[in-house]
């Protein structure tokens, strides 16, 4: 097992058989704007799509920043909705105070924001890449620490890739890959054949269906550009 130098582990003799670990966790970000309940739901069932079953009981990160202190009140109801339609609200960040004491009250964790980092004109340093050279089956799910993820092989519906880096597939990709899942924007997804289910990169992400069809089944890159996610051409 690789020694974690970042975890924090309380001594055994003031806890036995319990840790107490601070780790970097991949989160699906949900950033709610003004809205009624009911326009959530209507925005969020209209969102998740052909993907819904994919994403039930999965935790997400609720991004509150965008909320008004007036929208406190109804803050229990936007987060019912969103465990109604198979999310499972897990965290929060926000910045007004009045929206914070709103989501605590709605047994909501506070999610505890790392120092800011510094711009870098170069790529900040990774461990070495993690390479599987197996396929990778249906309901495995893998995750690249603060690393690259290369997968020499294809994989299929139903596994999930995930990684603080980049994501190459050197086989078909039919399952959901998460790259910059550490909020790097500038990671890429790569695949020989672009058949995901599921494609996200620092928290912005595509269902199937949303993939258009002259990038479906070949080879492809996607990557962020200009705030939207935007396919290329393997070089």
């Amino acid at each position: 097992m690789r020694h974690d130098p970042s975890a924090t582990t309380l001594p055994s003799a003031a806890a036995p058989g319990l840790r107490l670990r601070g780790r970097t966790h991949p989160l699906l970000t949900l950033e709610l704007e003004d809205l009624t309940p009911e326009s959530l739901r209507a925005a969020l069932a209209a969102r998740l799509g052909a993907t819904a079953s994919f994403f039930r009981h999965a935790p997400v990160l609720l991004d509150l920043g965008a909320l008004p202190a007036a929208a406190a009140p109804r803050l229990a109801a936007l987060i019912g909705v969103v465990r109604d339609l198979g999310l499972v609200p897990a965290a929060f960040r926000a910045r007004r105070p009045e929206i914070e004491r709103a989501a605590l009250e709605a047994g909501l964790g506070r999610m505890l924001e790392a120092e800011p980092r510094q711009e870098l004109t170069t790529p900040c340093e990774r461990r070495p890449p993690v390479v599987i050279t197996e396929p990778v089956r249906s309901g495995q799910r893998i995750y690249a620490a603060e690393a690259d993820l290369i997968v020499l092989h294809s994989v299929s519906p139903g596994a999930q890739l995930l990684a603080d880096g980049c994501i190459h597939v050197y086989g078909a990709l039919r399952g959901s890959a998460s790259a910059g899942v550490a909020d790097d924007p500038q990671a890429r997804i790569f695949a020989k054949t672009m058949d995901a289910e599921l494609l996200s990169i620092a928290g912005l992400w595509l269902g199937a269906e949303e993939i258009p069809p002259q990038w479906s089944g070949r080879p492809a890159q996607l990557a962020i550009r200009e705030g939207w996610l935007r396919f290329a051409a393997l070089p």
